[in-house]
């Protein structure tokens, strides 16, 4: 049977400080190529337990400054993900108006600077159920 724990790993000067928090435990780590094989090691000494049976998972954590703005990249990029599938829809739609108003695959494509394969595609994507 496995044992999962957590581990966190701040730098402490040279090294790196492994904390196990639900252990009440910690080690240290040379590198944070090391880091996981410390956090592995401590465990299972402190479960009494094979190495092989401890599955840890480690979050290092670096400067507060450089999280936040790490965390808020990733804020950003979900918002820009789904403005771009907004937009997207957006442009499925008016393929399939100017297609219903008759307007050829040509004449669409000139209006929005698109192949009149990519015209194509657009209202085939368009016509799948969501």
């Amino acid at each position: 049977m496995t044992t999962k724990v957590e581990a966190t790993a701040v730098r402490d000067g040279r090294w790196w400080l492994v904390r196990l928090p639900e252990l009440d435990t910690a080690g240290q780590a040379r590198t944070v190529r090391e880091i996981r094989a410390v956090a592995t090691e401590v465990a299972a000494l402190w479960l009494d337990v094979p190495e092989s049976e401890v599955e840890v998972s480690v979050r290092v954590h670096v400067d507060e400054q450089a999280e936040a703005l790490w965390d808020e990249a990733s804020r950003v990029e979900a918002e820009a993900r789904l403005r771009v599938q907004e937009a997207a829809a957006l442009r499925r739609r008016a393929v399939r108006v100017a297609r219903d108003d008759g307007y050829t695959l040509d004449a669409v494509g000139a209006a929005f600077s698109i192949s009149h394969q990519r015209v194509q595609q657009l209202a085939a994507q368009e016509a799948l159920p969501a």
